[in-house]
């Protein structure tokens, strides 16, 4: 068997060599740096192709002499920057016009170049957008806290109250700069920020409230709406430019409200748990550095009352013409101050006098010594100066 393969294998390869055609040669044209021999070549395939060399497109025409070395090269994709295009006839290739082939865009990649932009965008808009919510709303809460503290600038907001009205406020009202408190507050952002806790006091115009303000006691004085004018001449009056002085009682702001389908008026002051010096004087016993103490302060904010400031927004003199120990507040420090100036106080004229009398009253206080069964009663002269005016003639 082996033997017979041996006899047969070189007969056929010689059957072979015979029957094998030989390759045909064909005329191409040629043109380019390979072109060494003319314009003519002759080859088993003829090629045309075109490439890219540093941005300028180069053309070359030719033929493969060995149909291996073309079949190799004809086949290969074309490319961005090369292409080879091959024929087998005679000068196949003077005519073959060979171009780069352009960008080959899918529709999968038209569409993410397309799409993705815009996703991008929005997607940076809407961010954009959140934080600038984000930073107006944290404005906004700053602003609204602010305003919590501190109240508005714009002026008090009245209404009318039965057949009067509280415009003349607005016309004749002072800034912030009167030192006298607060400026005018919004109505929305006073009354309603206060929690009144315990009744103090009533008196001929309204009752007076213990509530809690911004974590700290105030007093609110609080006047019907039949009393309108009370409560405004009292709030013109606290509103005196230069009137603040530490023995006169602390204004904060004025403010309207409504409270039981009723109006209110409320005046808002420092709160003084010491009680009026009336009330004070019925549960201490005093010595004689305390009553000089409190007389003092009590001349200091009269003295301030009275004085008239010349100056761009000066002080007219004030008289208070209801002083008594009911309206006369007791400080934590021993001192006292001066309040209630709506009912009877007004300013002078520059063309009336001011008069001053003396008159003496008389403190009774009991001195306990450390022996219960003595005691001894020790009597006091306070001087204290009225004050009133009478027109100049």
């Amino acid at each position: 068997m082996v033997m017979c393969s041996i006899l047969i294998l070189p007969a056929v390869y010689r059957l072979e060599k015979k029957l094998r055609v030989a390759p045909t040669e064909h005329e191409c044209v040629c043109e380019g740096r390979s072109c060494a021999t003319g314009d003519r070549c002759k080859g088993q395939q003829c090629f045309s192709s075109l490439t890219l060399s540093d941005g300028t497109p180069v053309s070359q025409k030719g033929c493969f002499k060995v149909y291996e070395q073309g079949r190799m090269t004809c086949k290969t994709p074309p490319s961005p920057d090369q292409i080879v295009e091959c024929c087998q006839a005679h000068l196949c290739n003077m005519n073959l016009t060979v171009r780069l082939p352009g960008p080959n865009y899918s529709v999968t990649t038209l569409t993410i170049v397309i799409v993705a932009p815009v996703i991008v965008l929005i997607f940076l808009s809407g961010v954009a957008i959140l934080i600038f919510r984000c930073i107006h709303h944290h404005q906004m809460e700053h602003l609204t806290a602010h305003d919590a503290e501190y109240g508005t600038i714009d002026g008090l907001i009245a209404s009318n109250v039965g057949e009067s009205t509280l415009a003349d406020l607005l016309d004749h009202s002072c800034t912030s700069g009167s030192g006298s408190g607060l400026p005018f507050l919004v109505q929305r952002t006073v009354a309603r920020q206060i929690a009144l806790s315990e009744c103090v006091g009533k008196g001929r115009y309204g009752e007076v409230w213990r509530g809690q303000w911004q974590g700290e006691s105030v007093a609110v004085k609080i006047f019907s709406s039949r009393d309108e004018k009370s409560w405004f001449r009292e709030t013109e009056i606290y509103n005196t430019v230069l009137l603040r002085h530490e023995n006169i009682l602390g204004f904060i702001a004025s403010d309207m409200t409504s409270r039981s389908s009723s109006t209110q008026l409320w005046l808002i002051t420092h709160f003084h748990e010491m009680g009026s010096l009336y009330d004070y004087l019925q549960l201490h016993m005093l010595d004689a550095s305390a009553c000089l103490r409190m007389a003092l302060s009590i001349a200091s904010g009269l003295a301030h009352l009275h004085v008239e400031i010349f100056g761009t927004q000066g002080k007219p003199a004030i008289a208070h013409r209801d002083l008594k120990s009911k309206n006369i507040l007791v400080n934590k420090n021993g001192q006292c101050c001066i309040a209630d100036l709506g009912k009877n106080s007004f300013r002078m004229k520059q063309n009336q006098l001011l008069y001053v009398c003396c008159c003496f009253i008389w403190s009774h206080m009991w001195l306990h010594y450390k022996r219960k069964r003595k005691k001894r009663t020790c009597t006091i002269v306070i001087p204290c100066f009225f004050f009133f005016y009478i027109n100049a003639f």
